[in-house]
């Protein structure tokens, strides 16, 4: 199908072309060659998107990882003065596509736009809406902490309503339960106001679900430790080990001589192309401003860089990717791995 759309797609409307991207998205079946045409082709015809358009085809960029940076940044640039035309859903779409793939510039008109709006509107929003945003603005970390603070109360307000109140009304789910954990940090701890917005059973229920999310170790992860274990002077501390300031589960805590290492291996579902997503990036640095832990992150193509199988010069294209990945087990067995160690080791020894 993708090549009959991508056949077809200079004919599409915008219509059309939003809607073929949230069907792909919507199935998660990545068409990298058809979101490659349509983020150069819709630079062109930006202008006929509507604000539901606009926010699908967002969605679906950040949904699937396809990067499309000039794409993100022709929308921030072209709906600054016509956020009020954005409804709740949409807003929140916008900006939970912006941080999912970390764009890397936001302009801060285009943000403080959308917080704005979407602090306007907070009454309307669904609880996990302001969840969603606060994540976001955690990940893009380019405001204000001090200006989320209506979010939070109204967070803080519903929780409330709701222990006294016969029918609770006020439910998360797990996913934004872990969110509104890593929000909290961003305020409290990142940007020192030590006293969270939230309450204190609130905080204890969202660090609970955190640390219990469940965590496999996959066979890259085994083969970096069977290649850490062989290095002279590199001592295993632990495998998932859990950071108790944050919650954060670490791959694998090594000490390499007598300072303490954590290392995280990150495979393809952590990237956008080859930049670390939203998610990984937020984990990174909670991790490296709070854990007290010196990070060292392992990516995958770096891993695989001495085989015969690397991707390293397709840069779009994610299935490609992915599908090497999994036709490989998971991982790609580089017995040449020890020198790429050491030199990431080496401020360490």
């Amino acid at each position: 199908m993708s090549r009959l759309a991508l056949l077809k797609l200079h004919s599409f409307n915008s219509q059309e072309i939003a809607n073929t991207m949230w069907s792909y998205a919507t199935m998660n079946h990545p068409a990298p060659e058809f979101f490659l045409a349509v983020s150069n082709l819709s630079l062109s015809k930006l202008n006929m998107f509507n604000p539901q358009e606009l926010a699908n085809a967002l969605w679906s960029f950040a949904t699937l990882r396809h990067p499309a940076p000039e794409f993100f940044d022709a929308v921030s640039n072209l709906t600054i003065s016509n956020l009020h035309a954005f409804n709740s859903q949409e807003l929140t779409k916008i900006i939970w596509a912006y941080a999912t793939v970390h764009h890397y510039y936001v302009n801060p008109h285009f943000t403080n736009g959308m917080l704005w709006k979407a602090i306007q509107k907070v009454e309307s929003l669904e609880s996990e809406q302001i969840v969603n945003i606060l994540w976001s603005v955690a990940v893009l970390n380019s405001i204000d902490a001090q200006s989320v603070m209506p979010m939070f109360s109204e967070i803080s307000k519903r929780y409330h309503s709701s222990l006294s109140s016969e029918n609770n009304h006020f439910q998360l789910s797990s996913k934004a339960l872990s969110q509104l954990h890593q929000a909290s940090l961003w305020y409290s701890d990142e940007h020192n106001y030590m006293e969270s917005l939230l309450p204190s059973k609130l905080r204890e229920e969202c660090y609970t679900d955190f640390i219990s999310e469940n965590t496999t170790i996959s066979e890259f992860q085994r083969e970096v430790v069977k290649s850490l274990k062989s290095l002279p002077g590199i001592t295993i501390i632990e495998e998932e080990s859990r950071c108790e300031r944050t919650g954060y589960s670490i791959d694998v805590l090594i000490k390499v001589h007598e300072q303490v290492v954590a290392v995280e291996v990150d495979g393809p579902y952590h990237f956008v192309g080859y930049s670390p997503n939203g998610a990984t990036m937020l984990k990174q640095r909670q991790f490296f401003a709070l854990g007290n832990t010196p990070l060292l992150s392992i990516p995958y193509w770096e891993w695989n860089s001495n085989t015969s199988h690397s991707t390293n010069n397709n840069y779009n294209n994610n299935a490609t990717i992915d599908n090497n990945w999994s036709n490989n087990n998971g991982y790609y067995n580089n017995n040449n791995n020890g020198p790429y160690l050491q030199q990431r080791l080496a401020c360490f020894l």
